[in-house]
């Protein structure tokens, strides 16, 4: 039976505004063996199966540093510290669009690389969505909204043009939770 590992140390390697890397010591119980280890301290997310009262999916393209691209993604963002999964998505849904939803519900959580990230990612879907406002962007932002039936997230998929890990899985779950996968 796999055993927890126990950590001797660990140091704060790096510090930054969206993550902190952290260096433990730790020791395997079976073998002894002992290394250090690199973690990921990264804050909590959501991201969001967002669909409109006309049942079109919500989808935001924005550049992203890390792949320097344009990605399509689903509405997404950071949890505050304190603050509940379900109030950081409407909140985010809201900053991002300018939509709100009817109603909101939990669809499952991930951790999105637990081999050296420490957080998780938390999949709401919001129903009866509609545009209240005006985007309201973080100082670095620049995102478009473009809505797709189903069968264009389909293409989009097959096309590769969705291509955040974390919209599959969002999709994953709102299939689940319709009933649309044959277990």
């Amino acid at each position: 039976m796999v055993k927890p590992f126990e950590r001797q140390s660990s140091r704060q390697v790096l510090q930054t505004p969206i993550f902190n890397l952290r260096q433990d010591t730790a020791t395997h119980p079976e073998t002894g063996h002992t290394g250090d280890y690199v973690v990921l301290e990264s804050p909590d997310w959501v991201n969001m199966i967002a669909i409109t009262e006309d049942e079109r999916f919500i989808t935001v393209s924005q550049w992203r540093h890390g792949t320097r691209a344009i990605e399509i993604e689903f509405p997404a963002g950071l949890v505050d510290p304190g603050e509940d999964p379900a109030a950081a998505a409407a909140r985010e849904l809201r900053e991002e669009t300018g939509y709100v939803a009817a109603q909101w519900t939990m669809l499952g959580s991930v951790r999105p690389n637990a081999a050296f990230q420490d957080n998780t990612c938390h999949t709401m879907l919001a129903t009866g969505c509609r545009q209240i406002a005006e985007q309201d962007f973080d100082p670095g932002e620049d995102i478009d909204v473009r809505l797709y039936t189903l069968a264009e997230v389909r293409e989009l998929m097959r096309e590769h043009k969705l291509q955040n890990g974390m919209s599959p899985v969002a999709l994953l779950w709102w299939l689940d939770h319709c009933g649309r996968i044959d277990w």
